[in-house]
C-alpha cells in the first residue's frame, strides 16, 4: 500500500522512508522509486521506526504517514499553510477517517484525530503498539483537512494485525506488571468494547463493515487478553509440557 501514501508527499520538501530489516516483499524497491532516502532498521516497536525517520529528516516540521494512510491535497494544502505561517505550535491534530472494506465509517467510535505533524524537536514517539507524542494540548494546533487511513481491507489481514499487534500489547502490559487475566476480565473487556461501539457509538448505522467490526473488535481485546494470560503463566505451560512428555513415556 505505499506506493498510494507516497504518491500523495510531493508537497513535502523531503521524503524519508523507514522499513525494518524483516520485510521480505518489494516495499523498498518501490519507495526508491519516489526517493533514494530509504533505509532499514531493526524492529523495536513502532515508535522506534518513527524517531529512526526523525533523527535523519533536516526539515524543521515533520509529517508522519504510514504506509495505509493519505494525506488529501485540502490537507497538504493547510500544512504548508500552516508552517508558513510562522506559527508558535508545536504540533497539529488532524481528522483520521478509517474506511474499512471499502466504505468511509462514520460511526462505531472510528472517527478519530491524531498528531500527524510536529515541530522536529517534539517529534519523538513513545510506545511500542500505540505510538504516542507527548506534546502539551496546549501547544496542539487543529487542522480540518482529513487524513484518510485504508485498513481493515480483508478478514485475514484482520486477524494477522490482530496477532501482531496482540503479541506487541501484550508483551508491553506484561513487562509492565499488568494484573493477573481472570476469566472476567474477558467479559469486561469484551462487553465494554462491543456496548461502546454498537451500542453508544451505533457502529451498526455503517452497514455490513460496521457489524462486522463491532463483533470482531471485542474478539480482539479478548485475543489481546488471552495473550497477556499466556505471557502471565508461560513459565507454567512450559514445565507442563515438559511433565506431559515426561508420562506419556511411562503409559503403559
Amino acid at each position: 500500500m505505499i506506493e498510494g501514501a507516497l504518491r500523495l508527499l510531493g508537497f513535502c520538501d523531503e521524503i524519508i522512508v523507514v522499513i525494518d530489516d524483516r520485510t521480505t516483499d518489494r516495499t523498498e524497491e518501490l519507495a526508491r522509486q519516489y526517493t533514494e532516502n530509504v533505509h532499514c532498521a531493526s524492529f523495536a516497536g513502532f515508535a522506534s521506526l518513527k524517531n529512526e525517520g526523525v533523527r535523519r529528516a533536516r526539515g524543521e516540521w515533520i509529517v508522519f504517514c504510514d504506509a495505509d494512510e493519505r494525506i488529501t491535497p485540502r490537507l497538504a494544502t493547510q500544512l504548508r499553510d500552516a508552517v508558513a505561517s510562522g506559527t508558535d505550535r508545536w504540533a497539529f491534530r488532524t481528522p483520521t477517517v478509517n474506511f474499512f472494506w471499502g466504505r468511509r465509517m462514520e460511526h462505531g467510535g472510528w472517527r478519530e484525530t491524531h498528531i500527524k505533524i510536529a515541530r522536529r524537536q517534539h517529534a519523538l514517539h513513545q510506545g511500542d503498539v500505540h505510538e504516542l507524542l507527548s506534546v502539551p494540548e496546549s501547544r496542539v494546533g487543529w487542522l480540518p483537512g482529513e487524513r484518510w487511513h485504508f485498513s481493515h481491507r480483508s478478514l485475514e489481514e484482520n486477524l494477522s494485525k490482530t496477532i501482531r499487534y496482540g503479541h506487541l500489547d501484550a508483551a508491553q502490559r506484561f513487562a509492565a506488571g499488568a494484573q493477573p487475566v481472570r476469566p472476567v476480565t474477558f467479559l469486561r473487556v469484551m462487553l465494554r468494547d462491543f456496548a461502546r461501539r454498537m451500542v453508544r457509538r451505533v457502529g451498526w448505522r455503517d452497514g455490513m463493515p460496521g457489524l462486522i467490526e463491532g463483533i470482531y473488535q471485542p474478539f480482539a481485546m479478548f485475543c489481546a487478553a488471552a495473550m497477556l494470560w499466556e505471557c502471565q503463566h508461560q513459565t507454567e505451560i512450559e514445565r507442563s509440557y515438559v511433565d506431559l512428555e515426561r508420562l506419556v513415556a511411562e503409559e503403559t
